[in-house]
């Protein structure tokens, strides 16, 4: 058994390292256990060698704890005492530092990764170490990898919004080693000095720099940002529209460098350096044509690989590429799977954390796919039937056959991820694959490159070639965009969990291996007939778990500064209540970014009814990217309007789909749906008409007031209203108001939550939904005062994270995503 693991050695201790990083990374601070582990099975394999006998599992064992001990500089960092994670969200320093690399530019801002070298307060300095991000606003200084600047600001902890399932971006900042972020206007940066390094990474991002102004010269257009994305892998200045339609049409990954690319190199430069060294008489003597070219290959190959910034991709297509090449050197013949087994290697004890890439992912799963597909006989023999015919256009049939089979193989390998961390399938993939990836694959990227070799020698040369690359691809964006254009070119998913990600891949395998023969079919049909079985147990739950269960579940979703709830009736009607925001979507959207993927986490792809409390930023902008890509059925407003650009393209999306909206004044003020209640108990229906003559009645003050109720228990979620209107609901609803849970009215503003209101209601338990730290510095220490006299249980998004409760016919359940706070449980029931 052993020696049948160990026949492709390379595999197994490959898998054992992953497991080893992914373990590390989930339960890190155990480097003593490795180490001993390391030691234990190394004694045991010496053991065995002495006594002869055959190799065991302890070589995998021993990868596995390397894989761990790999990963812990990254995630259980231990920062010595002038580390700048000691000097974050205190005070405003004089910050000096070198940038690290290159500057991006990305929707009106400037991100700049900074190696802090002193932090100054007071005319003091002292010298610190670790890297942050500052994101600088307009107008931009020229600024480059190496140039030393001096800036003031607040050094920021990085710090995540804390939701089940949400993306980690402390660990994803922690894997770039970056501690720290920081903001400043552009006039405010000084730049104490250029960068006089004649290093190999400033040559090269001087090339990268030269090869950019050299495309931007081909005039105005998307085609230079995709042009860059090809060439030099900058991928920064790709407009969100553009990367949208490539992604729609299935061809997300022809803007990522790839094999592709250094497939080209490689084929163009052995050809040349065979042909050259086959002049050398020593060389065509020697038989060492093609074994000199090989090794000549390398050179161009790995500069290209710098050139174009190394992403996971291109280090996998790099390292391939050179396994291969040396197989001409030592005349032996590649292994495929194990040449890509090596790369990944090879990537990962560089840098273990590639492992959570998406890009490392999706690149190594479709090259998987790709060369498991061709392994299988049936498949290898059907693709290379067009091949061995001698008709021009059955070969030619015969290779579009072929190369739709290795799309085919590489969308089904990465159908689950791009699922799991896009949300999203193309159904057009495979044709767009054949009509888009020759043209950019033979003509658009071979005229990009030959203008890079053409630079050093002829900047003229170079400009010509460029200019008929950026113009064939501008006619094959427009082919871009008119697929991506039809409705059916793509669906949004909900996100597949992992359980479900490994039942499709065990899935696929066994529907691949069905025609072989013997106990290899055998084994297929029982897998496939266990996973099935699991498939519709999962599939059980998740019917079970949207439109089957009794009880009310409600979300307090942490999204920062602002406001958002998910509620879950019961059998499964949801109701999204606000969406949170920040002023501008291009910055960052908060719909797009962390309700959306809540939802589909959750199963969910339809609201039943979407509520805009009333039409401020941090209550509406979420919701835009709602109401564009989920099945939204009603909305509920109060018909207040505002005099911003993002609540005009809401009602233009509400219109454009068809939501139904039902003027406030017509609502029905009282809902009852499967046992759950739901009342709107403010504004009043007149209350448009009474702005004329009272002038509190402001857009806050205007915010729909919602109960929600379930058996004995209820919720009530106040919007934005302050004094005035919480004066006036208690007038018109009285001892009505009374609730279980309140969510802050506000935020915890000082202008909310007063003495009356509060008694009226009389709730156990509040929850403030906040910004950490924001600049608002909601909530207002006189009402956390007020709400600590009244003995109420609180809870805060910004310190507890996502709130999640759940109302059963026997008791309330509250279960903050955070505990670490003093003032809450785990599980509080009542």
């Amino acid at each position: 058994m052993a020696c049948r693991i160990y026949s492709r050695p390379i595999i197994p201790f490959l898998i054992s390292m992953i497991f080893g990083i992914a373990s590390g990374s989930r339960f890190p601070g155990n480097s003593i256990w490795a180490y001993s582990i390391i030691f234990l099975c190394a004694g045991l394999i010496v053991f065995q060698a002495v006594y002869k006998k055959n190799l065991s599992v302890w070589p995998l064992v021993i990868f596995f704890a390397f894989g761990y001990l790999l990963i812990q500089p990254w995630v259980a960092p231990k920062f010595p005492s002038n580390h700048i994670t000691h000097f974050t969200d205190n005070h405003r320093w004089k910050i000096v530092g070198v940038v690290d690399k290159n500057p991006a530019a990305c929707n009106n801002r400037l991100r700049i990764i900074l190696r802090v070298e002193t932090l100054g307060r007071d005319n003091s300095s002292f010298p610190v170490l670790g890297k942050i991000r500052v994101t600088v606003t307009k107008p931009f200084p020229d600024i480059f990898v190496g140039d030393r600047l001096s800036l003031i600001g607040k050094i920021r902890s990085i710090r995540n919004f804390n939701n089940p399932g949400g993306f980690n971006y402390r660990r994803y900042m922690a894997f770039k080693k970056i501690w720290g972020s920081a903001y400043v206007h552009g006039k405010r940066i000084v730049i104490l000095a250029r960068n006089s390094d004649p290093g190999i990474n400033t040559i090269i991002e001087k090339a990268r720099n030269r090869i950019s102004d050299l495309i931007d010269r081909t005039g105005e257009g998307n085609q230079q940002d995709v042009l860059k994305a090809l060439i030099v892998g900058d991928r920064t200045g790709i407009a969100k529209n553009i990367g949208a339609a490539f992604n729609r049409a299935g061809i997300g990954h022809v803007l990522a460098i790839s094999g592709l690319h250094i497939g080209i190199i490689a084929t163009a430069s052995f050809i040349f350096f065979q042909k050259l060294l086959s002049y050398i008489k020593f060389f065509l003597w020697n038989a060492w044509t093609k074994k000199g070219a090989a090794i000549l290959s390398l050179f161009p190959v790995i500069l290209y690989g710098l050139i174009s910034g190394m992403s996971p991709s291109t280090q996998r297509a790099v390292i391939m590429v050179t396994v291969f090449l040396m197989t001409f050197l030592f005349e032996r013949e590649q292994d495929p799977m194990n040449t890509l087994a090596m790369a990944a290697m090879i990537i990962l004890v560089a840098s273990p954390p590639s492992l959570f890439s998406i890009s490392f992912q999706l690149s190594f799963i479709a090259v998987l796919s790709i060369i498991y597909g061709w392994s299988l006989r049936y498949i290898k023999s059907a693709g290379n039937k067009g091949m061995i015919k001698k008709g021009w256009h059955i070969r030619i049939m015969g290779s579009l056959f072929s190369f739709a089979l290795v799309s085919f193989f590489a969308i089904l390998g990465t159908l689950p991820l791009v699922m799991f961390y896009f949300n999203q399938v193309s159904l057009v993939g495979i044709i767009t694959n054949l009509l888009i990836v020759p043209i950019i694959g033979f003509v658009v990227v071979p005229l990009g490159l030959i203008s890079v070799l053409l630079y050093p020698l002829s900047i003229f040369g170079a400009s010509i070639c460029i200019k008929a690359s950026a113009g064939v691809l501008a006619h094959t964006l427009s082919i871009v965009h008119y697929i991506a254009g039809f409705p059916f070119a793509a669906i949004k998913t909900i996100t597949p969990n992992f359980f479900e990600i490994c039942c499709y891949y065990i899935l696929a395998w066994a529907i691949l291996n069905l025609k072989r023969a013997g106990l290899r079919r055998k084994a297929a049909v029982i897998v496939a007939a266990f996973v099935i079985l699991a498939g519709s147990v999962d599939a059980c739950y998740w019917v079970y778990n949207r439109f089957w269960r009794n009880d009310l579940r409600v979300t307090i979703i942490d999204v920062g500064q602002g406001s958002c709830a998910l509620v879950e009736l019961p059998k499964g009607r949801c109701f999204l209540i606000d969406g949170g925001g920040f002023s501008d979507n291009s910055i960052f959207d908060v719909g797009e970014r962390i309700v959306a993927p809540l939802l589909w986490r959750k199963k969910i792809k339809t609201i039943d009814t979407m509520v805009l409390s009333h039409p401020n930023a941090d209550h509406l902008n979420g919701l835009l990217y709602i109401a564009r890509h989920f099945n939204v059925k009603k909305l509920w407003c109060n018909s207040d309007s505002a005099d911003i650009n993002s609540y005009r393209e809401f009602m233009e999306i509400i219109r454009k789909n068809r939501i139904e909206t039902i003027a406030f004044k017509d609502m029905p003020r009282s809902y009852e749906i499967n046992g759950a209640r739901l009342k709107i108990l403010y504004p009043p229906k007149d209350y448009i008409d009474k702005r004329k003559n009272e002038k509190w009645r402001n857009i806050n003050n205007n915010s729909l007031v919602i109960k929600v109720s379930f058996g004995s228990k209820s919720i009530l979620f106040p919007g934005d209203i302050m004094a005035c209107a919480e004066r006036d609901i208690v007038a018109t609803h009285g001892d009505g108001l009374k609730s279980t849970v309140l969510i802050a009215p506000h935020h915890g503003s000082k202008t909310s939550s007063t003495a009356m209101f509060l008694e009226k209601i009389k709730p156990e338990i509040v929850i403030i939904s906040a910004g950490w730290k924001n600049s608002f510095r909601f909530p207002n220490p006189s009402v956390l005062k007020r709400y600590n006299e009244n003995d109420y249980r609180i809870f805060r998004t910004d310190k507890n994270g996502a709130v999640a409760i759940s109302i059963d016919d026997r008791a309330l359940k509250i279960k903050p995503f955070i505990t670490s706070s003093a003032n809450t449980r785990e599980d509080y029931s009542h």
